[in-house]
């Protein structure tokens, strides 16, 4: 709590006509809050570097299986 001239002012509380004020970003503000990234400002750069997986060398025949190697 502030004290201004011997009274207790709860503070955050202030003038009503300050509590009433509307604040508006800029176009500039809008602007970077709501850019989109396109694909070349991605990094995509750990992507591809182990290669493909060759699915044919997976053996699917026992999906419960307990020996695990």
């Amino acid at each position: 709590e502030n004290v201004i001239i011997g009274k207790l002012i709860p503070a955050g509380t202030g003038l009503s006509r300050f509590r009433r004020i509307a604040v508006e970003p800029t176009d500039e503000a809008k602007a970077q809050m709501y850019q989109v990234p396109g694909y070349d400002e991605l990094d995509f750069s750990g992507f591809g570097q182990t290669g493909a997986v060759n699915l044919d060398d997976i053996d699917y025949a026992d999906p419960f299986r307990t020996d695990f190697r």
